[in-house]
């Protein structure tokens, strides 16, 4: 009886037992897949079909300017807000717009040193009138543009140079940040 039951498991042919293994694979694993709630070619056909919004990632390129040799245009000076003293930090950015479309640089702020954390203003000058405003980059375009920032209670003393890190936001939510800046006091 034993010698029955094994004969009848030798096959002659090899690729009649594959196929019967891998049809048993296939139908445990469909049963085990839809006793969990998915199944694998629900999520492939939601991957193929589903919204991808073309959000661009690097969007801007920001370099802080210096025209003079001797004179910086990122700076800062005392200031007061409310008849308690703070630090104005001005500086000035060559920006150019990396991606296809116009981008707005909606705010700016420091994050670096953390005494200094604050939000600012941003402006984008216009290069065809000269205005400071709330502009958009044009795609593939390049301008300049001013931030401001009141740090309260100052962090530095007068004479001192400050050193902060600087990130702009786009419209996207895409966040540019700058390398260590040095403010001079002037």
């Amino acid at each position: 009886m034993v010698k029955d039951f094994l004969d009848w498991f030798t096959v002659q042919k090899t690729y009649l037992l594959v196929t019967a293994l891998g049809t048993l694979i296939a139908a445990m694993c469909a049963v085990l897949a839809w006793g969990r709630g998915w199944t694998w070619p629900r999520r492939l056909g939601h991957w193929v079909t589903r919204y991808r919004p073309r959000i661009p990632r690097a969007t801007l390129s920001i370099f802080p300017i210096r025209r003079y040799p001797l004179m910086s245009d990122q700076r800062w000076h005392t200031a007061l807000l409310g008849g308690q003293p703070a630090m104005q930090i001005i500086s000035e950015w060559r920006v150019t717009n990396i991606a296809k479309e116009a981008i707005h640089i909606h705010r700016a702020h420091i994050v670096r040193p953390c005494k200094a954390r604050t939000e600012g203003e941003v402006f984008v000058i216009d290069p065809q009138t000269n205005c400071a405003g709330d502009w958009m980059l044009a795609p593939r375009s390049t301008a300049q543009a001013m931030t401001q920032f009141f740090v309260q209670p100052p962090v530095c003393k007068e004479g001192e140079d400050f050193k902060a890190k600087i990130v702009f936001t786009d419209q996207f939510g895409n966040e540019h940040k700058t390398k260590w800046i040095v403010f001079t006091y002037y």
